[in-house]
């Protein structure tokens, strides 16, 4: 009788452990893929610092229609959302041509504390050695003026959701980005050269939150999503085809 209840015991065992292996053979499986999401490398070869155009990179502008996010379109979001999209892209380019090594950049959103800064070394409350010098700050020769002429953000099967989460299993989310760049001679008003960059990533299985992204892209922060880089890939293309059609800098007269 013992010997029946062991060999009863055994065999639910033996039971439980294949119903286990059958659910753990039938449950969906979680696939990570290479995405093949990349940031674009610069290929152009760094500039000496004494040969590099002296840049200022104002406010990027943004069309209305050009930002759509799945199938909606963004027009009715008010002009400060646009500004604030332009200006953000336009800190990122400010930051891209900075790393391509070929410019030297003024900054000119805050310059107030920079005048500040020289103001205060004029009051003589600061130490003259280390004080700024007053009327040292470097003129722009030539003004980027630039434009972000696409972006959209759509995802298989996603519908319009209106900065939502975008993506989730079995759904590939896209974006694409298109922006313009002059170069414009401050002295003249010559264009010296156009560029412009096309980038389009597409992702499986992820989840963005674009509310997120847009917010960071709004004061000029990137992570790593696909829409990051699609704006970073989008700026550098740019940069590549405008400076290889920009005339080299005119040697300075010696004095």
């Amino acid at each position: 009788m013992r010997r029946a209840k062991l060999l009863h015991v055994r065999t639910l065992r033996r039971l439980a452990i294949l119903g286990l292996a059958l659910v753990a053979g039938c449950a969906p499986t979680v696939t990570v893929e290479d995405t093949g999401v990349h940031l674009m490398e610069f290929t152009l070869e760094p500039v000496p610092r004494e040969q590099r155009w002296i840049i200022a990179v104002p406010s990027f502008t943004v069309g209305a229609g050009s930002v759509r996010i799945g199938s909606v379109d963004l027009s009715k979001e008010g002009e400060q959302f646009y500004r604030e999209l332009g200006s953000g892209v336009a800190d990122i380019f400010i930051a891209e041509a900075y790393e391509s090594q070929q410019f030297r950049i003024t900054e000119r959103a805050e310059i107030d504390k920079i005048l500040y800064e020289q103001d205060l070394a004029r009051s003589g409350r600061i130490n003259p050695e280390t004080a700024a010098q007053v009327g040292r700050i470097e003129g722009a020769e030539l003004m980027v003026l630039g434009s972000v002429t696409e972006f959209g953000v759509q995802t298989t099967g996603g519908g319009g959701r209106v900065l939502g989460v975008f993506g989730g299993s079995s759904e590939t989310v896209s974006a694409r980005v298109a922006v313009e760049i002059r170069f414009v001679d401050t002295n003249t008003a010559e264009i010296l050269a156009i560029g412009r960059g096309v980038a389009e990533v597409s992702q499986r299985n992820v989840s963005i939150d674009i509310a997120n992204v847009m917010t960071d892209l709004r004061v000029g922060r990137t992570g790593t999503t696909i829409v990051d880089y699609a704006v970073r890939n989008a700026i550098r293309s740019a940069i590549e085809n405008a400076a290889r059609s920009l005339p080299p800098k005119p040697a300075r007269p010696a004095l």
